[in-house]
């Protein structure tokens, strides 16, 4: 029990921060720079959800990642900061690894 905690512990911090500021710090501000904002919310949350198809993750629950991928970056548009996406990463993330969807 100890060490499924730990994991979750490592993962979420890890996972959450490093997919946000990648997709969310580097891309779509990058994007956002040289592109419209619609294109590239739409860019980076597909993107996100591809990545997860392409580490083995099924159709479906890529796309929902998609979905997240689109609130993350309304999230950061918003508040105009990458730390609560990476707290709304961090939460989702530590539910998935509790209920046994990541291990």
């Amino acid at each position: 029990m100890k060490s499924i905690f730990l994991f979750a512990i490592g993962f979420t911090i890890l996972n959450a921060t490093l997919e946000e500021l990648i997709w969310r710090g580097v891309m779509l501000s990058s994007l956002r720079q040289n592109t419209s904002v619609v294109y590239a919310v739409t860019v980076t949350s597909i993107g996100f959800g591809l990545l997860h198809l392409s580490i083995g993750i099924p159709l479906l629950p890529s796309l929902l990642f998609s979905f997240g991928g689109l609130f993350y970056s309304i999230v950061v548009l918003k508040t105009d900061s990458i730390y609560p996406s990476i707290a709304f990463h961090m939460v989702i993330n530590m539910g998935m690894v509790l209920n046994g969807w990541i291990n």
